[in-house]
Order: structure tokens, then C-alpha cells, then sequence
């Protein structure tokens, strides 16, 4: 636990130390992504009328444009190459072969973390559940909630090691992917959970921070027309850019780390 708190504290310090360089790793990623995100929700709610875009939509539309701000995070953690630019952008096939890794991986994400309350109506709700006390499915609600969690730790420190094999040699090598995971499992998902657990608390401070801002009060209701709605839903997004930012930041940094570490121990004997 000692050396994935180590892991964890290093990849902190990575962030506090190169602010600079992960804003230039991320910014036009997130600034692509973002306005592909727009364009989604501008077809999918104003031509065809179907509602806002499901999460899997935008996770699938965001995924490439992840990848290639991981893939540029990696390649300086893994092999000392910092972004030597204010403007970054990875276009080359590793980026292409990584989207629908890190496609799967968010879907999979919100698909485990979504999953307690439906299994909690499946398994132990009854039909009826007007006369059903919260104390008598607090116990089965909770116990989701952490096998999810672990779960989601499972899926996080897999996918993003998948991402790490394709950095490295230019495509998925599970067999490569099977030599890096199976040396640290249990120290790798540790990792894994704290550094989950250092994103979202960062996250929540900073939901509460906009929120006493106001800044979730500049969100459109809505893209009908998106003419007159899709500038204040990139002002919005744009004032959660800080927060998404963070996010990249804190995860990657930390994950990366754990990573560099599993690769300098894969040459060892």
C-alpha cells in the first residue's frame, strides 16, 4: 500500500510540477472534442428530435480525441518526450487504433457505475416497494456501490494499460497487455482506486465550486434551434474546461506513473 500511496503522491507532484505542459497535451484535444460533442447534440436534438444524445454517444465521440491526449501523456512519461509546443495533436495511427480502445473503456465505465440501482430493482425490490423501507435495501445498495467501484478500478487500470501496450508498439499486444498486468495486479488496482478516488473528489469540489459560481446556470435547456443555443453551450462547457482538465490531469498522471514503473520492472530479471 505504501508504494502505491508513492505511485499515487508522484503522480500528484507531476501535475503540480507541469501544469503548463499537460494544458498543452490537453487543450486542443478537449477543444475538438468538445465541439464534436456540440455538433452531436445539435443533429441528435434539433434535426432529429430524439432528445438529448445518449452517454454512450458521447462517450464514442469523445473517445478519439482522449486517446490522443493519453497517447502524447504517455509518450513523455514513458519515453521522456514532453510536448515541445503550445499546440498538440496526435494524428498518427496509434491515435486511430486507441479510439475504440478508450471507446470501450468509457462505455464499459458508465455501463458498471450505472448498474446499481437497476440490479437493486432486479434482484431485491419487489414489485410493490410503496410499504419497502430504505433501511431494508441499504445493505444491498451499498454493497453494489463497492463492487462497481472495484469493478470500474478493474476496468480502469486494464484499458489504460492496453492504451500504454499501443504507445509502445503500435498495437494492442494482448500477450504484452497480459506480462504487464499479471506482474502488480494488486498493487496496480491500487493505484488504480486511489487515483479514481484523488479525480473524484477533485471533481466534486470542483462541481461545488461552479455551482456556487453559478456557472451550471449558463447551460442551454436545450439545442432547439441550435443556432441560438450552441454558443452558450460552448461558453458552458468552456467554464468547465478547468474541471475536465483536472480530471485528465490527476487520473493520467497517476496511472501513467504506475504504469512507467511496471514497464522499468518488465526489464528487470
Amino acid at each position: 500500500m505504501l508504494l502505491a500511496l508513492d505511485v499515487a503522491v508522484t503522480g500528484l507532484g507531476r501535475v503540480v510540477r507541469w501544469l503548463p505542459r499537460l494544458l498543452a497535451i490537453y487543450w486542443l484535444p478537449w477543444l475538438l472534442g468538445t465541439i464534436a460533442l456540440l455538433i452531436l447534440e445539435a443533429v441528435v436534438q434539433d434535426q432529429l428530435r430524439l432528445g438529448d444524445a445518449p452517454d454512450w454517444a458521447r462517450n464514442i465521440v469523445w473517445a478519439p480525441f482522449a486517446g490522443m491526449a493519453y497517447l502524447m501523456l504517455l509518450r513523455w512519461v514513458l519515453n521522456d518526450e514532453p510536448p515541445a509546443r503550445a499546440i498538440n495533436l496526435e494524428m498518427e495511427r496509434k491515435a486511430w487504433i486507441a479510439a475504440p480502445i478508450v471507446a470501450a473503456w468509457f462505455v464499459a465505465s458508465i455501463t458498471v457505475t450505472g448498474a446499481p440501482m437497476p440490479l437493486l430493482h432486479w434482484l431485491v425490490l419487489p414489485p410493490d416497494v410503496r410499504d419497502y423501507r430504505w433501511e431494508d435495501v441499504a445493505p444491498y445498495y451499498y454493497a453494489l456501490q463497492f463492487t462497481t467501484w472495484l469493478v470500474d478500478g478493474v476496468l480502469t487500470a486494464c484499458f489504460f494499460g492496453l492504451i500504454v501496450v499501443v504507445e509502445r508498439y503500435g498495437w494492442p499486444n494482448l500477450s504484452k497487455h497480459w506480462q504487464l498486468l499479471r506482474r502488480r495486479p494488486v498493487r496496480l488496482l491500487s493505484i488504480s482506486l486511489l487515483a479514481a478516488a484523488a479525480s473524484g473528489g477533485a471533481w466534486r469540489l470542483g462541481s461545488q465550486a461552479l455551482a456556487w459560481l453559478g456557472v451550471y446556470k449558463l447551460a442551454p435547456q436545450g439545442m432547439i434551434p441550435w443556432r441560438d443555443n450552441i454558443q452558450w453551450a460552448f461558453v458552458y462547457e468552456l467554464a468547465c474546461f478547468p474541471l475536465a482538465f483536472l480530471n485528465f490531469a490527476i487520473q493520467g498522471c497517476i496511472m501513467a506513473e504506475a504504469y512507467r514503473r511496471l514497464v522499468a520492472d518488465s526489464g528487470r530479471p
